[in-house]
């Protein structure tokens, strides 16, 4: 992994080198460019015990499993869904990690070839993208990520077949991992 990109943003931990995007305590989405102003986010004034009340927020916390996808707009948007866990994109591995427990990012990074090849995988559908998307907090909105919180997941417009996996590394470390396969 010394191929990892040196200019990303550190977010995470003060000696960062990649740029990582935290959730409020909800699921994560990966929003397509073209489809960021129609991602609506937590509906104002809803019901906190009608998920239908929710907005887009609340079809993404209905997405069951690791990953899946919502319609937003003409679009899909693919939501990181379980636990509001830390994540990055490995665009050289069409990768999202995402950071369950671990001491540190170094740690991370440097467990993630061994954790893609332990990793037992889940079918979990597929992803329809006209191309690059925005990865950010689902209770936001599309048009309201500020810079540090979205991240930019460049991906070729397309059909990706998403594959799931959860790894426990030791006692001391768990990722989740979300892979975009062609």
């Amino acid at each position: 992994m010394s191929d990892l990109p040196e200019d990303n943003a550190a977010t995470h931990g003060p000696a960062g080198r990649l740029h990582w995007i935290d959730s409020a305590g909800g699921p994560l989405v990966v929003v397509p460019a073209t489809a960021l102003s129609a991602w609506r986010g937590a509906a104002d004034g809803f019901d906190p015990d009608d998920l239908d009340t929710w907005g887009d927020y609340g079809r993404a916390c209905a997405v069951e499993g690791y990953a899946g996808v919502v319609q937003v707009g003409d679009a899909e948007a693919l939501i990181l869904a379980d636990e509001p866990a830390t994540t990055t994109y490995l665009p050289e591995r069409r990768l999202f990690v995402r950071w369950i427990f671990a001491d540190s990012e170094a740690e991370v990074v440097r467990l993630v070839p061994d954790a893609v090849d332990r990793a037992d995988w889940e079918d979990a559908g597929s992803w329809t993208t006209t191309g690059p998307a925005e990865l950010f907090d689902a209770a936001l909105s599309g048009d309201e990520a500020e810079p540090t919180g979205h991240l930019r997941v460049e991906v070729e417009p397309g059909t990706y077949r998403l594959r799931t996996a959860r790894v426990e590394i030791g006692d001391a470390t768990t990722l989740g991992l979300v892979h975009l396969a062609r």
